[in-house]
Order: structure tokens, then C-alpha cells, then sequence
């Protein structure tokens, strides 16, 4: 990693002492209220650190991936994004969890999600018209709901513009999630999302209490909050959960979508690319 850039809000958790140790890292900081400037903070740093390359906005507890992922690199995912002029992906949010009640998840450091978080439901999740930006796949949709709709009643998306190729005219993190202004590739990737892990009850707790992700995200804490108290026992797999085995499974079930284009892309990239075995 050639250089670590950390805006650092009130840390209070010993962060700017451990990054100060090392040479690659710039440490920036900001009083304001994360609440009510989460989005001009972001934008700030794609616009300044970000310019004229590709930026990927992620949260934590998301793993980005992509169709054919296993045989084309990302760097190939870029030049082909270039090449045909796009200059956004939208990834479609997939919420993950384990077998068996909620209240027995244990979690280790070292765990690896997806082995450890295997199961997905997508029998709840609605589609509607993607409105931000122009669409190079009219089959590239907005996704509502899913597994936290079904089980705690929240009315959340589950779509993001997460990959971007930044640039002066393009609206970055409009609602939060989408830009304005951008070419949306032909393809959706996917956000592998592990909120259901052990200490999922506590960070809800947290999050209501301080109401520091702001008014919106506060009202959809508050309904897992209410959900963890009501319930008894939360089981998340339900009949309709599907074990994930290969991100390939969510293009056949039509969660995500890949244009002509992008196939016979493939096609052509795979039937060019090197064999490692005959340059040795």
C-alpha cells in the first residue's frame, strides 16, 4: 500500500498515536459533527486525494466484488470501464449471515466472512427505476428491502454507486449512496454486507444511544433495536435462504445483471490472456 489517508473525527480509540508510527500514513482531522457532515467529509477527500482516478467507497463491514471475478482482475474491470466510457458502477448490497438464532453468533477477529457468514435472502428485496445517473443497461435496477425489511420492518436501500471514476462534474454521494452526472456501467457488482455478526446487538445500542449516523440511519437503529427486544429468538435463515457459494450464483438468479457487452468482453479477455503455465 503506497500511502494511508486517516480523517480522524474525535477519535478517541488511540488511532492517530498507532498511524503516526508509520511513514506512509497522512493524518487529517475534523471536529464537526459526523452526523451532519458525513457526506462533505467524503466528498472532500475523493475530490482532493481522488481526481481523475477511480475511487471505491466501502464501508467496513462490506466486501466489494464483481461478476467473473475469479478469472478477470480489477485491474481489467478498469480498463474495460475506461473503454467504453463508463464512469460508475452500481453495487447491489447483499446482507449476509450465519445459521441458526442471532443471539449465538461468535465472532473472532480472524474470522473469515465469507466462510464464516455463508447465507443470503433475496425473496423480500424490490426493484425500481435507477434515477441518478445515465444507464448504459436499462436492466441495472434499484433494490429496496431484503433480509433487515423482512425481518425488522426497515424500508432500507441497498444500492450504491460505490465505484467511481471521479471527476469535476459528476455529484458525488447524492443521498448518500448515488452520484449524479455519471455513465453507469453495464454490469452491477455486489457489497457483500456482514452486519449480523456477535456484536451486532451492542453497536445498535451505540448507535441509538449517540444517533451519530444522523436522523435517517438513527429511525432504521431504532427499528433493530425494537426487533432485538420484541423477539425472543431472530432466525435469519428462513426457507427461502440460499447458501452462497460463488458471486457467479447471483447473476443466474438475477440479482446481478451483465450486459452484452460485458460478456463478450469476457469472452475476448479470456481467450487473450496469458497462460501462466507457458510463461515459466
Amino acid at each position: 500500500m503506497k500511502h494511508v489517508i486517516l480523517l480522524l473525527n474525535d477519535s478517541t480509540d488511540g488511532t492517530a498515536a498507532i498511524a503516526a508510527a508509520y511513514p506512509n500514513v497522512t493524518l487529517l482531522r475534523t471536529s464537526r459533527s459526523y452526523a451532519h457532515y458525513e457526506n462533505l467529509m467524503k466528498r472532500y477527500l475523493v475530490r482532493r486525494f481522488s481526481m481523475g482516478r477511480w475511487s471505491l467507497c466501502v464501508d467496513i463491514d462490506e466486501l466489494f466484488d464483481y461478476p467473473r471475478s475469479g478469472d478477470v482482475p480489477l485491474r481489467a474491470i478498469l480498463a474495460y470501464l475506461d473503454r467504453r466510457q463508463y464512469t460508475a458502477v452500481v453495487a447491489q448490497m447483499l446482507d449476509m449471515f450465519a445459521d441458526g438464532p442471532l443471539a449465538s453468533v461468535r465472532s473472532q477477529p480472524a474470522d473469515r466472512l465469507r466462510d464464516a457468514y455463508t447465507f443470503y435472502d433475496v425473496s423480500a428485496i424490490r426493484k425500481t427505476d435507477y434515477i441518478y445517473s445515465r444507464l448504459a443497461n436499462p436492466q441495472v435496477r434499484m433494490h429496496w428491502g431484503g433480509i433487515r425489511e423482512q425481518v425488522f420492518g426497515t424500508n432500507n436501500g441497498l444500492s450504491k454507486a460505490c465505484l467511481v471514476k471521479i471527476a469535476p462534474d459528476i455529484g458525488l454521494f447524492v443521498d448518500w449512496h448515488h452520484v449524479t452526472g455519471a455513465t453507469v456501467a453495464d454490469f452491477t457488482a455486489v457489497l457483500l454486507h456482514y452486519p449480523f455478526v456477535e456484536t451486532f446487538a451492542t453497536k445498535v445500542a451505540e448507535a441509538v444511544a449517540t444517533g451519530r449516523y444522523g436522523t435517517y440511519t438513527t429511525r432504521e437503529y431504532n427499528r433493530y433495536r425494537d426487533g432485538l427486544r420484541q423477539a425472543k429468538e431472530i432466525i435469519l435463515r428462513q426457507q427461502s435462504a440460499r447458501l452462497l457459494t460463488d458471486t457467479n450464483e447471483l447473476l443466474d438468479d438475477g440479482f446481478l445483471v451483465a450486459g452484452p457487452a460485458f460478456i463478450a468482453w469476457r469472452q475476448r479477455y479470456l481467450a487473450t490472456k496469458p497462460d501462466p503455465q507457458s510463461q515459466r
